[in-house]
């Protein structure tokens, strides 16, 4: 086997499982939002962004994390149905969900309190906060191969 050949191989692999493991992430946050432990830890970050914040002020902070884990579910659900069939309409509204969810995720990093902390002189992005959000970027990257993906296939 050439290594051109072992490279390709490699990235069919890594693309296919982007599949289940981002399935599986979404699943396993969505049920977490149904606790009132992630509930209530999330709801002062969510507050900041421009996009969840009006659904708190209409639901409060158990229904508006209900609403959440429903919508994550569901695209844990469709994007397994991607897994088996990538273009499956499930599998195109999970992907496209999943996305618009990690960019607003990651705009967290914009709206979010404690996202910078000065440490010796140097403006850096915090441990538990500027640093979680910034991997979203990586997750969001992920979402819109699973996009093209979808949208490709048949």
């Amino acid at each position: 086997m050439s290594r051109r050949s072992a490279a390709a191989g490699l990235e069919a692999f890594a693309v296919r499982a982007l599949w289940p493991v981002i399935a599986v992430l979404f699943l396993g946050i969505g049920l977490q939002k149904l606790t009132a432990y992630e509930a209530f830890a999330v709801a002062p970050i969510a507050r900041t962004s421009p996009f969840l914040a009006w659904i708190y002020d209409l639901a409060g902070v158990r229904n508006a994390s209900r609403v959440f884990a429903a919508i994550e579910v569901l695209i844990g659900g469709g994007l397994l149905m991607g897994f088996v069939r990538p273009g499956h309409i499930a599998a195109k509204l999970a992907s496209v969900g999943a996305a618009v969810t990690a960019f607003i995720t990651f705009a967290f990093l914009f709206t979010a309190p404690g996202v910078l902390v000065k440490e010796r002189g140097l403006t850096l992005l915090s441990l538990e906060v500027g640093q979680l959000f910034l991997k979203d970027l990586v997750l969001l990257t992920a979402c819109l191969v699973l996009v093209g993906q979808s949208w490709r296939s048949r």
